[in-house]
């Protein structure tokens, strides 16, 4: 999967367009039938069959989980495991794309709800809001957690290879140099995970669209409790 079939209108949009991913691409959220089992281990067997007809070596270790929650969870790391292997072996960052997409709102989804709770507790605290804190809260905890999807096993990520977690992405003009810092960059695609719902004509979006690497798609990741999330398209020069 790639990222044209994740936003199937993204082919033929406007430039600056916002697209929404299509229904149902994080998953079911609860069991829908009995089928649920069933469907799950084919599909599990399809991935692991890809993944090793890129890695002969390639080992499952995780015996079949028995709850649902379990099997989605082993579903994800099957997926993560095959794009590792196409980045890796292949040097294709697209399915990495998707499961970092995948990733990063299951994650922005559990760190606001854990962020919540703990304002209500009284354990979370921000100089000027609780919305500022509860936007801090949730950037250390994704970046975190980012940072370990891609160290086990290894995804190169350093300034000078195409993935990498909160790095500068420098923009050179003729007279200066400036910088802008997305959550996460994999190949052509900037992340950033966020409360606030952002355009193609806020500074910070112009600031990843005009970087040297020049993003194709701006992918803005919200807490699906908030309004979810949505990309934002290249926009015309």
């Amino acid at each position: 999967m790639t990222l044209h079939r994740v936003f199937p209108t993204w082919r033929g949009a406007v430039g600056g367009a916002v697209l929404a991913p299509f229904d149902h691409f994080f998953g079911p959220k609860q069991p829908a039938h009995d089928l649920t089992v069933a469907l799950t281990q084919k599909f599990a067997a399809t991935i692991i069959a890809q993944t090793k007809s890129i890695d002969p070596k390639y080992v499952v270790y995780e015996s079949f989980p028995t709850t649902f929650e379990g099997r989605m969870n082993y579903l994800d790391g099957l997926r993560m495991d095959r794009a590792r292997a196409f980045y890796n072996l292949r040097g294709d960052p697209r399915p990495l794309q998707v499961e970092t997409f995948r990733f990063l709102q299951r994650r922005v989804d559990e760190a606001y709800r854990q962020g919540l709770k703990a304002l209500r507790e009284g354990r979370l605290r921000g100089r000027l809001s609780d919305q500022e804190a509860l936007g801090n809260f949730i950037d250390i905890q994704v970046r975190k957690q980012l940072r370990q999807l891609y160290s086990f096993p290894a995804i190169t990520s350093n300034p000078r290879h195409p993935v990498r977690v909160v790095g500068r992405e420098y923009q050179t003009g003729e007279s200066d140099r400036t910088y802008t810092i997305p959550d996460s960059r994999v190949g052509n695609v900037a992340f950033d995970a966020t409360l606030a719902r952002k355009t193609s004509g806020m500074k910070q979006i112009r600031g990843f669209f005009a970087s040297d690497f020049q993003p194709d798609i701006v992918i803005i990741v919200r807490p699906t409790e908030a309004g979810g999330s949505y990309a934002i398209t290249r926009p015309r020069r």
